[in-house]
């Protein structure tokens, strides 16, 4: 540099001096205007830090101290390259909640130089911050009230401010479960839980404060249950010894027994059809009836299924299978049945036939062609039919009225006839019996262990006519000889009559 222009910049400097003298001994000036405002939650609070007393050719910073947490400021400029200043000082208390809580927060605005040797001043200021809404209230719910094992629990927390909290879920035995949440808006989280086992009803605690001084709770409840569902099955009616066959959607499920309960398990959601045996056997002609034996379930529950007892009874006929009689069948227990009128004679094989006696139940005679049974039990009826065999007793063109030719009891004896001779010259003469008997004699008898045919056989006698011949030649000659007796006597009775008459006169003279 020349001589001449040092002797510029000497001059210049001389007069900056005098324009600018130095500070001898004095503090930088900081003010804050105006040094205490109020905001609301939410909002900004707006400052003007203003400097003086700076030194010559520095640049001065601003910085903010006091202020807690995550603060949320901003200077505008945040430096100023000059002996005096000002800055704009924004305070927000919207961006992290929890920050400013209502109440008053004061804080330290310092200005320092930037380079040696170091300069700085410093102002205080406050922020009243005050309550914008109502206090904080938290809320808590599950998507559903019950859950089976596997589902998705989603639970919901509310607030109408900012908070932060844990939520708390307490199983209905182990240890608790514990979550936790912030959030810096009033909104809602959610929570994603799978249910689980243990089975039972489950809490939901939640605890809350909106950083600040305000607290509020909230609770709810839920229930897990298994993923399936069960379904008893018990017969009423029957009893222990015996068991009904069990279908479930048409497959075979074993049996349930008449003292026990059968419990199904089905996934939940599902629908199933649960049919069981209609007919129990029991005892001889007994069994046991269901009306109702189908029915379809979707949901846990203990079903019974209900049966009436019922006694079987057993129409035949004695002989066996004589004839069609109807009737019989299973009748509930204390009903009555009636069979169907038995015939009174039936038709058989060729010369046989079968009349009837009387009904027996269980071995004891009924009267009467139709009967009624009460059904306190098992019975059998029997139609009883004597059997009858026919006896054919055969003669030509009926000769000698025969007699016999009816139907007769098994076992009994017929008895039959004809009569003989038939004629009076010419004379039909039996001679004997062929067929089932044989005999000489016009009467016979036979036991009818079947059907029997006798025939009776004949032959032609003359005799009579030799006879009537002989005693008609008899007859003639006794005629005859009555005849010429009568003559005879004719004449001598003349004569007696004449030897008399003297005689006569003779006794009447004396």
């Amino acid at each position: 540099m020349s001589g001449r222009s040092k002797l510029i910049v000497l001059v210049l400097m001389m007069s900056l001096a005098v324009v600018f003298p130095p500070r001898v001994n004095a503090a930088l000036s900081v003010t804050i205007s105006p040094a205490s405002q109020s905001a609301p939650q939410g909002s900004q609070a707006s400052y003007t830090v203003s400097f003086s007393g700076g030194l010559l050719g520095t640049t001065y910073a601003f910085s903010l101290s006091g202020l807690s947490g995550y603060v949320s400021y901003d200077f505008s400029p945040s430096q100023v390259s000059a002996i005096s200043g000002s800055s704009t000082l924004v305070i927000s208390t919207t961006q992290v909640p929890g920050t400013y809580c209502p109440g008053i927060y004061a804080f330290t605005v310092s200005v320092t130089n930037i380079g040696t040797p170091v300069d700085t001043g410093s102002a205080s200021g406050n922020l009243y911050v005050s309550l914008v809404g109502p206090p904080l209230v938290v809320g808590v719910s599950t998507d559903k009230s019950s859950y089976i094992k596997g589902d998705k629990i989603i639970l919901q927390v509310t607030m109408n401010r900012p908070a932060e909290g844990t939520i708390t879920v307490t199983p209905p035995s182990g240890s608790p479960r514990t979550y936790t949440f912030q959030t810096y808006s009033a909104t809602s989280v959610t929570q994603t839980l799978t249910a689980s086992q243990p089975y039972g009803t489950y809490t939901v605690s939640v605890s809350a404060d909106d950083y600040c001084n305000s607290y509020n709770t909230a609770a709810a409840s839920y229930s897990v249950g298994p993923n399936t569902y069960s379904v008893s099955i018990q017969l009423s009616g029957v009893p222990q010894q015996y068991s009904a066959t069990l279908q479930v959607d048409g497959q075979n499920q074993g049996t349930v027994p008449g003292s026990q309960l059968k419990t199904l398990s089905f996934p939940i959601g599902t629908t199933h059809t649960v049919t069981v045996g209609q007919y129990v056997s029991g005892d001889t002609g007994v069994q046991y009836y269901c009306a109702q034996n189908t029915m379809s379930v979707s949901s846990s529950g203990s079903f019974t299924f209900s049966y009436q007892t019922q006694y079987q009874l057993t129409v035949a006929t004695d002989p066996a299978n004589v004839t069609q009689v109807s009737g019989g069948g299973w009748f509930n227990a204390g009903s009555s049945a009636q069979t169907s009128p038995a015939p009174q004679t039936v038709s058989g094989s060729t010369g046989v036939q079968y009349v009837f006696q009387s009904w027996s139940v269980d071995g004891s005679p009924q009267s009467g062609s139709q009967i009624t049974v009460t059904m306190n039990g098992p019975h059998t009826a029997v139609a009883k039919y004597s059997t009858q065999y026919l006896l054919t007793v055969n003669s030509p063109g009926g000769l000698g009225n025969p007699q016999g030719g009816v139907y007769y009891d098994a076992g009994s004896t017929a008895q039959f006839s004809v009569s003989s001779p038939v004629g009076i010259l010419v004379q039909q003469v039996f001679v004997r019996w062929t067929g089932d008997y044989s005999g000489t004699s016009p009467q016979g008898s036979v036991t009818m262990d079947g059907p029997k045919t006798v025939s009776a056989t004949w032959t032609t006698s003359y005799t009579n006519v030799y006879v009537a011949g002989g005693a008609v030649v008899i007859l003639l000659l006794v005629g005859a000889i009555l005849v010429a007796r009568r003559r005879g006597n004719k004449g001598a009775t003349k004569e007696a009559k004449q030897e008399e008459k003297p005689k006569e006169t003779k006794e009447k003279k004396e």
